[in-house]
């Protein structure tokens, strides 16, 4: 290696050895380059087919985070599975910017929990050993610890450190990079997402800060929910973003990695797995895909037009406005919900929804009691499931509903029915349909601060009322509660002794519909559903857009 030239004084070996150093110094930063000639010519060379590190979505990746460095700017990617996500921006981003840094360099590298953390570090030492390139330029400090990353480059030490989300200690930083590699991963249980709002609470307040100031924070991951961290994160203007998934990641290109992935074996993968595809390869939120509706079917519902009515001013009613409501008994770590509808011929328009954020029984009680009073409700439903608003004065426009695998599967398909219609008007607002997509196919969903489904169940009650006085037709029989005193004297709620148990108090009631009723269609034979079987099932309850009977559930 030639030396620069110097003066004719003497040189020392100290002076010799310094420019040596700064010699091997500049050739090594020559060869390291720009993050996408090292993925290619370098970090490569670990893997028994190199080429592959030549595909267009890898220059694509490796272009876009290291502009987002240069603009001082943080990183989020989202990329399907097999298609070196952490590989990329997780492993070789640290060591590439680690032989990059001017000074002794600290990378943290965070998971959900530290043992996946400390993972991605054992595969980060064993794709440096593999490299014949890399272990001439980086010097091990400890070649035992498995699960650390303790090297020198030209003297200088670097490390990589691991750390669990909210295992790792607040108070220290780090002046390389923070790489959060699925910090939505491991919750397995879907139902436990309300996790989702803890997790991007901590890594808003506490995670961002540990970084120096201008050092990157990438982000990769699996989305979960369909407004979980991953997406606030492609809004928030400190950070970059790109979502390339497997099939059609841009408007010019079909497949994402063709080398590896074929469409013949992608559109096989998708035929034999379509829910697990769809979240893993085509990066739609996992709990979304198995949601009983997505936000396409809400989105279509929804009229920017539409006003909410307050439920503490009286209602002035049209002639033939008819009104129903729906209200999801929440408890105290999750709100109740209503929901009022009118209905003006087959048109179902959302008038009113409230959120009862942290209300006591009691006084929501007397706030149910002021909207029956206020809007003249034709019929209403109250979830009773746990009985939490019995015998507390409620009035009887509200009637209990016994949620049940059976009740709630009719309410549901009955809902579908009417979204699909093209008959339902519903508010625009982003909370009430974030809590109706969070229902999945069992009809659960998820706990989380802004509420478990109830905005779903809600709606679907007061559809329900509606759909009821619709279905059937009512024909005056007479009072049930004459004849239940005719036949059995003192068991109608008049006739009984004070003191005497209450349990049928309701009995006159439920009887004096159960004998008015009459099927709109009785007199009808003909059955658009031709695989039921049952002898009052009636062209009203075949959702011709689903092949779907709401009477006994059969699917064509």
């Amino acid at each position: 290696m030639a030396f620069p030239q110097t003066s004719n004084k003497d040189v020392t070996v100290l002076d010799a050895l310094q420019k040596l150093s700064e010699g091997l110094s500049s050739v090594q930063k020559a060869k390291v380059g720009s993050f996408q000639e090292f993925v290619r010519n370098i970090w490569s060379q670990s893997y028994d087919r190199p080429e592959l590190f030549k595909a267009w979505h890898v220059d694509v990746i490796t272009n876009d985070v290291e502009q987002a460095v240069e603009d001082k700017k943080n990183y989020v990617a989202i990329l399907p599975r097999f298609h070196f996500k952490s590989t990329l921006l997780g492993h070789a981003f640290s060591i590439w910017r680690l032989l990059k840094a001017k000074r002794d360099t600290s990378i943290l590298y965070l998971s959900y929990s530290d043992t996946m953390a400390r993972y991605h570090i054992s595969e980060i030492n064993k794709t440096v050993q593999r490299n014949p390139i890399l272990m001439d330029w980086i010097k091990p400090r400890n070649t035992r610890a498995e699960f650390q990353f303790r090297y020198t480059v030209n003297n200088k030490p670097i490390e990589i450190l691991h750390g669990g989300l909210f295992s790792f200690k607040r108070g220290m930083h780090v002046n390389g990079a923070l790489i959060a590699d699925d910090i939505l991963r491991d919750p397995e249980n879907p139902l436990q997402l309300g996790e989702m709002n803890k997790i991007e609470d901590h890594f808003m307040t506490e995670t961002m800060f540990i970084p120096n100031r201008d050092t990157p924070v990438i982000v990769l991951g699996t989305p979960m929910l369909p407004d979980d961290i991953l997406a606030k994160l492609q809004r928030d203007p400190r950070f970059t973003s790109r979502v390339l998934p497997a099939l059609d990641p841009s408007p010019t290109r079909r497949v994402l990695m063709p080398e590896l992935y074929s469409e013949d074996w992608l559109l096989a993968q998708q035929k034999a797995r379509p829910k697990s595809f769809a979240s893993e390869f085509l990066l739609q939120p996992s709990f979304q895909t198995e949601s009983y509706f997505n936000r396409e079917d809400v989105s279509k519902c929804e009229d920017e037009s539409l006003r909410t009515f307050s439920a503490h001013t009286k209602y002035e009613k049209r002639p033939n406005e008819q009104l129903f409501a729906g209200f999801d008994v929440g408890k105290k770590r999750h709100p109740s919900h209503l929901v009022i509808f009118s209905r003006e011929g087959d048109v179902l328009k959302q008038i009113n929804q409230t959120w009862l954020d942290g209300w006591n029984y009691t006084d929501q009680i007397e706030f149910l009691n002021e909207v029956s009073q206020n809007f003249q409700l034709e019929k209403g439903y109250i979830d009773n499931t746990r009985g939490e608003l019995e015998d507390r004065g409620l009035d009887q426009t509200w009637w209990p509903m016994v949620f049940t695998a059976k009740s709630k599967m009719t309410m549901a398909q009955v809902f579908e029915k009417t979204v699909h219609s093209g008959n339902l008007k519903l508010l625009k607002d982003e909370r009430q349909t974030q809590q109706i997509i969070s229902v999945n196919n069992d009809l659960k969903a998820p706990v989380t601060p802004m509420g478990h489904g109830d905005a779903f169940f809600s709606i679907a009650m007061a559809i329900q009322a509606a759909w009821e006085t619709t279905v059937f037709k009512y024909e005056t029989l007479g009072s049930a509660s004459d004849w239940i005193e005719a036949v059995a004297p003192g068991e109608t709620p008049e006739g009984r002794a004070e003191g005497e148990d209450g349990s049928g108090k309701d009995l006159a009631k439920r009887m004096d519909v159960m004998l008015s009723y009459k099927s709109d269609q009785e007199d009808s034979k003909e059955h658009i559903n031709p695989g039921c079987t049952e002898g009052v099932c009636q062209p009203s309850f075949w959702v011709m857009e689903r092949k779907l009977c709401l009477y006994c559930g059969f699917r064509g």
